[in-house]
């Protein structure tokens, strides 16, 4: 056993607590939505660049491995889940982009800290689309 596989509870080592949260989740990223098959990691439509499935995976919000509690699991898929582990910890300042904050996080009673940046052009993923509506 490897050290930082330790780290983790045996109920995580089995995939227990995966699957119940899988299950919980409905087979969707609880951030972006995407959609996976039900008993399965892979999405159901989604590539990587190399071709290969997006994998759906469960992140620990607090980076304690061992803290195996839900409010502090989320399903999300690979893209999501490195990009929440770089940005967000529970307490911390929301990223902007994340306007309204994510159900998952006001569902699990999370702390956080609102983000006082202006958003001058609206949600910015219409804005990478080019609608710069106000």
């Amino acid at each position: 056993m490897t050290a930082s596989a330790s780290q983790y509870p045996p109920e995580w080592i089995s995939g227990s607590i995966q699957a119940a949260m899988y299950a919980r989740a409905g087979w969707r990223c609880e951030h972006c939505g995407l959609a996976f098959e039900p008993g399965s990691t892979k999405a159901k439509t989604a590539t990587n660049r190399d071709g290969k499935p997006v994998i759906l995976t469960v992140h620990h919000l607090d980076g304690d491995k061992a803290n195996c509690d839900w409010t502090n699991l989320l399903v999300c898929c690979q893209r999501c889940h490195l990009h929440i582990q770089a940005t967000w910890k529970p307490g911390g300042v929301l990223p902007a982009r994340w306007q309204p904050v994510p159900a998952w996080i006001t569902g699990r009673g999370l702390a956080y800290v609102p983000n006082g940046q202006l958003r001058l052009f609206g949600d910015p993923e219409s804005v990478e689309q080019g609608d710069v509506s106000l």
